[in-house]
């Protein structure tokens, strides 16, 4: 029989505390805490799911302990509690890492359905997370192709549960906006983004830019959902790269910079035995494609890099121009449309380029994911 997942409610009112007691207890394992320095000695001695927030706290505030539990154990799930008059707080907790809310006062049913959702989806990126760390102990880091793919051979038993977890991925009936069928990506990108600080969350505004692109083109649903899948696992093949040269802050000696542009090809390699589609495929193999030929691993040019992949590879570039990296801080806007400028043609398709400097025109600051704004500080 399975454990109980356990939630810790923190609360200085006695009268919310025991209201959730009454409704939790007979499905979960349930703590107390009625302060923040209380609560924060029970998250680092206790095994805990899920952390229930008032953040109405007298001393210790509630966001300063949302920031405590995420810095210290970020897998721990935080639902907040608010007045209906607090909401905008509370959305404001999300931002810092918060999964949900719930409003007081409290509606028995949508408690349940909120915390049985976010539980289930925990224990699925779990799942996901052992996974993928039987993914990376197989390949190794600074493996050869050979390697990975004599690993991969080696391990039917693996592909074929990689097969399974990617079906869902691949139906075609699912929509676009549904959310659960990229969990499985979702998390895969994370795991690999979780090896450099710097590139944190890298996938998921590649995914958020290129869909800003998609708005402005014809493209089909299924080209949709390709479209967000290879965006997801574009660096896949970075699994197969050794920690030391990813986290490297200066340049790259010759050797270094070979291995580092072999993860496209072992990325392809991964997920060959899997059946992506084509589009998804030639998204992880030729985003480092330059629309003049000049790029890598295949010297492919213009028009022969497939259009998705065209616009993953300037999302990617333009996410990398947003962002610090560990050689330089993140670019200003203006420099980043003169650099778009100036490699339409050479780096990027012309046409891609000139819908992003009109979505740029269009939202300029906003163009930035709201929770990825306020790290800037070179926006002027």
């Amino acid at each position: 029989m399975e454990p109980r997942q356990s939630i810790l409610i923190i609360d200085d009112e006695a009268g919310p505390r025991e209201a959730l007691n009454m409704i939790l207890k007979p499905f979960y394992g349930v703590y107390n805490a009625v302060d923040g320095h209380q609560a924060m000695e029970m998250i680092r001695k206790t095994d805990l799911d899920m952390v229930i927030l008032d953040l109405k706290m007298p001393g210790f505030q509630g966001t300063d302990i949302l920031r405590e539990i995420k810095k210290e154990k970020s897998e721990v799930e935080v639902v907040i509690l608010t007045g209906f008059g607090s909401l905008k707080t509370a959305v404001d907790a999300i931002r810092l890492g918060a999964s949900d809310y719930l409003l007081k006062p409290f509606n028995v049913t949508e408690i349940i359905a909120v915390i049985n959702r976010i539980l289930a989806k925990k224990k699925k990126r779990g799942q996901l997370m052992s996974f993928m760390n039987e993914l990376g102990s197989l390949v190794g880091y600074g493996s050869t192709l050979e390697e990975v793919r004599d690993s991969i051979a080696s391990k039917p038993a693996l592909v074929e549960s990689l097969k399974k977890v990617f079906a869902r991925v691949t139906e075609p009936d699912h929509l676009i906006n549904s959310g659960n069928h990229l969990e499985f990506v979702r998390v895969l990108s994370e795991t690999l983004e979780n090896k450099d600080p710097f590139t944190h969350g890298h996938s998921s505004r590649v995914n958020y830019y290129s869909n800003l692109l998609a708005e402005k083109l014809n493209l089909s649903q299924k080209e949709l959902q390709d479209l967000q899948v290879g965006a997801y696992l574009h660096d896949i093949g970075k699994l197969g790269v050794d920690t030391k040269i990813i986290y490297k802050e200066g340049s790259f000696s010759r050797q270094e910079l070979l291995l580092m542009r072999r993860h496209p090809e072992i990325g392809v390699d991964l997920v060959t035995p899997i059946g992506l589609s084509q589009n998804v495929v030639s998204i992880i193999r030729h985003h480092h494609e330059f629309y003049n030929g000049t790029g890598y691993p295949d010297g492919l040019k213009g028009e022969a890099i497939p259009l998705l992949t065209r616009i993953v590879s300037t999302s990617e570039t333009f996410d990398a121009m947003v962002t610090d990296r560990p050689y330089r801080k993140a670019l200003p806007m203006k420099e980043i449309v003169d650099e778009l400028k100036r490699f339409s043609g050479v780096q990027f398709d012309p046409q891609l380029v000139e819908l992003m400097l009109g979505i740029i025109e269009e939202k300029g600051e906003e163009i930035l994911p709201k929770r990825f704004q306020p790290s800037r500080s070179t926006t002027e």
